[in-house]
């Protein structure tokens, strides 16, 4: 068999996941040019195999992967590292991708000799989901910070595996979430091309992905291990200001305030998770200039108790009052010139209805 041109590598944790599913989508309509990998993590190649529908099995290669970290990363790296082909791929086993969608990536990939190729998403109930944040109408030699890449922190869709191979470039070994987030925030301040597939069949968020890991409640600590990992990092430091400012600014809207807003009750916090909480919100509003500027009033009103010394029974209430605030306060910045910055939430509205 010749080499394929995309490697696709799934990684797998348990055995209920629909990962059939995921492999058939992959290779219907060009199953030459692609090759499956399901990296098997601390499962029995065996065991997988015998779970996968009859005209799958066969089809994919399976690896077995044990480390005993209980991390994501490390199946989804064995299989970058054991993959030869031009472009290389990631799929979480939730998820399944439209007909012919790897050989329209890759087509759309040669076709303008980029480097990184996104896929459009969408979730399974049919409604797309709207990352990376592009300017109306454009798709092509994306901007990391006109573009708002930093609001696509998870790599789904092509990238040139000479590029992650010169680069180094792999997913954060231990992170039970978030991996993916030092990965992309390097890969996207690289002089690459970056291009979006707007009209290639997309790549689709299953149903399942509601018990992810990912998306569980879970100690503050763990759920944003992985922002405090990157802002510790030293390159993250000597990145472009304007970058940094972008990944800052949506780290915080995001990331912190949302760990914040899913825990509007005293008893959802732990001992501890205030002080941790606010010395890291005070990192990363520290990391470039302005990154409070474009953040809504209502969000604001929240990260003032973020920012100060506080308990977790504080911050509970003003996670509580948050969650009622009214549309103004959550679209209006509280500086009349704050609405009109990229990073403002008046702006994405905006953007929205003109993308429609």
């Amino acid at each position: 068999m010749s080499e394929p041109d995309v490697d696709l590598v799934i990684a797998l944790h348990d055995l209920t996941r629909p990962v059939g599913r995921a492999a058939s989508s992959a290779l219907a309509g060009d199953a030459d040019g692609v090759r499956v990998t399901i990296a098997c993590h601390e499962l029995a190649a065996a065991d997988v195999e015998a779970s996968l529908p009859e005209d799958v099995r066969g089809r994919v290669r399976l690896l077995e992967v044990r480390d005993g970290l209980g991390s994501p990363s490390g199946p989804f790296n064995a299989g970058l590292d054991a993959a030869t082909a031009r472009y290389v791929a990631i799929m979480g086993s939730d998820d399944y991708v439209e007909p012919g969608a790897l050989r329209a990536w890759a087509d759309a990939a040669d076709a303008a000799s980029a480097d990184v190729v996104l896929a459009p998403m969408r979730h399974q109930s049919g409604e797309r989901i709207p990352t990376p944040r592009v300017r109306p109408g454009r798709h092509r030699r994306l901007d990391r910070v006109k573009d708002r890449l930093a609001y696509r922190t998870a790599p789904l869709g092509l990238m040139r595996r000479e590029v992650l191979d010169r680069h180094a470039l792999r997913l954060t070994p231990g992170m039970r979430s978030g991996g993916d987030v030092a990965f992309t925030v390097r890969l996207w301040s690289l002089p690459l091309r970056v291009d979006l597939a707007a009209r290639a069949p997309r790549y689709v968020v299953g149903a399942d992905a509601v018990t992810r890991v990912t998306t569980a409640v879970r100690p503050v600590t763990q759920e944003l291990q992985a922002w405090d990992h990157l802002l510790r990092e030293d390159w993250f430091a000597a990145l472009d200001p304007a970058w940094r400012r972008a990944v800052a600014i949506k780290a915080v809207r995001i990331h912190l305030l949302g760990a914040a807003r899913r825990r509007p009750r005293a008893q959802m916090w732990h001992d501890g998770e205030a002080a941790w909480l606010g010395e890291l919100t005070r990192g990363w509003v520290g990391a470039a200039p302005g990154v409070l500027r474009p953040q809504a009033r209502a969000d604001r009103d929240l990260l003032d108790v973020m920012l100060d010394p506080t308990t977790e029974e504080a911050l509970a209430a003003a996670s509580a009052r948050r969650a009622v605030a009214g549309r103004r306060d959550q679209a209006l910045t509280r500086e009349l010139a704050g609405n009109l910055e990229r990073e403002s939430v008046l702006r994405h509205y905006v953007g929205l209805r003109l993308r429609r």
